[in-house]
Order: structure tokens, then sequence, then C-alpha cells
């Protein structure tokens, strides 16, 4: 089928506080052509100053440079930087997962474990792009532990990598990238979400006839209806590739057959 492309993909996000936590330590945004989620971490350590300051900072590199690895590896620095500012407190970090985007093409860049889905609605499949930083996922692509075992493992929720860890010289910032297809959208979220909700409470709410922004205030209600232990942060973007329609298809669509 023919396609044609349109300059900007269409996104929804929704941040929530979550039914636990007193603060939101997360911190999205979005603009044309670059959406991100970060995941503070340190509590009373600031760890929304961290996530505040990433997001901030990679935006600003990344209109500089074009290079989203770039400029989240900027973005450890930077909240490494801060503390020696008096900015935040020691033993702050932040999680991050980001999408770049362009007519034909997304790039996906991520630390930690806040991650992207993308799902394929000619399909219904939902697929992680993403591969978590941490001790589980080490652990199971070593053999030592399978994925049933890792979900209620004590120490599930060790990250390997953030940003601001004064251990780390540089991260290792992971990536994914690939062509647009229609009928595709990416989710990128905080880990409040994908630990009260697995694949498939995601996959039914994705495969529903309602709106991304609908879809996306879904996901975030799901989640604190499941325990909202964490702050939930959603984003939604949608293939900026949209089908030609067929000349039935217009006349059923015009006639809403």
């Amino acid at each position: 089928m023919e396609q044609d492309t349109v300059n900007r993909c269409r996104s929804a996000q929704m941040s929530d506080v979550g039914c636990v936590r007193e603060l939101n330590e997360d911190a999205i945004s979005s603009a044309p052509g670059l959406w991100i989620v970060a995941d503070g971490m340190g509590g009373h350590a600031c760890g929304e100053v961290a996530s505040d300051l990433a997001v901030k900072d990679i935006a600003s590199v990344y209109a500089k440079t074009s290079s989203l690895p770039q400029a989240i590896q900027s973005a450890h620095h930077r909240v490494i930087s801060a503390v020696h500012e008096g900015l935040g407190q020691s033993g702050m970090g932040t999680t991050v997962v980001a999408v770049e985007s362009d007519n034909h093409k997304y790039k996906v860049a991520w630390v930690g474990d806040s991650r992207a889905y993308l799902w394929d609605s000619s399909s219904s499949q939902l697929t992680q792009v993403s591969e978590d930083h941490s001790l589980m996922v080490r652990l199971i692509n070593a053999g030592l532990l399978t994925v049933d075992d890792a979900k209620t493992h004590p120490q599930r929720h060790m990250i390997t990598q953030c940003l601001g860890s004064t251990e780390i010289e540089d991260v290792d910032v992971g990536v994914y990238e690939n062509e647009w297809d229609a009928n595709q959208q990416l989710i990128l979220c905080s880990d409040g979400l994908s630990d009260e909700l697995d694949d498939s409470d995601i996959t039914e709410i994705m495969n529903s006839r309602k709106s991304i922004e609908e879809k996306t205030q879904q996901l975030v209600n799901t989640a604190k209806q499941a325990g909202g232990r964490d702050n939930v942060s959603v984003i939604i973007i949608s293939s900026p590739i949209k089908k030609r329609l067929s000349f039935i298809e217009r006349v059923r669509a015009l006639f809403g057959g």
C-alpha cells in the first residue's frame, strides 16, 4: 500500500505522582522531533532535580548537535557537575529514555531502566526495543536467572547505569534505530509503568480503538490501579507515515462504514 509522510509525529504525554510517593521525581518533555522521559532517583537526595536537569540538558545539547547519544552523555556530566554547584545533593541520579524522529526514521536512546516499546497495530504486537541496564538483565543474559525468576528477585530494581553516577566516567548509552512504518507507535515510560503492568496489560490497552491521548491516560490510570507504588510517566508517539487509503476505504470513511 502506498504511503504518504507528514513532517511531524503526533504524541501524547502524562506524568503522575502515583499512589504512594509524595513527590514526582519523573520529568518528561516533548518537542518537534524529540521526546524524553527521565526517572529521578534519590528521594531526599533530590531525584527530581536530577531528572529536570537531564531533560533540559538533553534538549539543549540535542538542538546544537543533533546527536541524541551525545546529548545524553552531556546530561550525565551535567548532573554530576550540578552537585558541585550547589544544585541538588550528592547521590542524586536519573534514568532516561528518549526518541528522535524525522519523516522516515527514528532513534531510541536510553540509560537505566526507563523503557521504550514499539507497538504495531497491524499485527497487535508489542516489542520492547530498549534493554534495561540492570542486574537482572545481566543475570538473564548470562543464563543465571530466568525471566520469571527476575520478576520476584529481591534485587530486581538494581540498575547498573544512571545519569549522575560518580562511579561511571561515561555512561553506556543504549541505542536502537529503525525506519518508521505506518500503524506503529513508540511508548516511552518510567519504571512506574513497567513495574506495575506486564506486556499483556499494555497490549490490551494499545489494542483499543481509543486515541493516543486516551491510551496514555489509561496506561497511567491502570498502573495506579495496580498499586501505583512509583511515579508513572508515559509518552506515546505515533508514526509520521500515513497510509494512503484505497478508493473503497475512502468511501467507507466518508460514509462512516
